[in-house]
């Protein structure tokens, strides 16, 4: 489940809550408040390792087929 940041709009508390994404509106923990408005945090999304990009994944041709790839020149 998410984790999810609010804020009381009354008395300006913020607090955390792990909920499922169709949720309601939380009330405050502090004074219970029922209005409070959900606030934006970036994702808690950490990558590692090599191989994020489209040309990280590819296979790296070998020297010997390069060179049987050009086309000999025409004298």
């Amino acid at each position: 489940m998410p984790n999810y940041k609010f804020k009381c709009l009354k008395c300006g508390h913020e607090f955390q809550k792990l909920l499922p994404p169709a949720h309601e509106d939380q009330k405050c923990l502090e004074c219970g408040h029922h209005e409070t408005e959900k606030l934006l945090e970036a994702p808690g999304v950490h990558f590692k390792g090599e191989g994020f990009y489209k040309t990280d994944s590819r296979k790296k041709p070998d020297k010997k087929e390069e060179k049987t790839d050009k086309t000999p020149e025409k004298n």
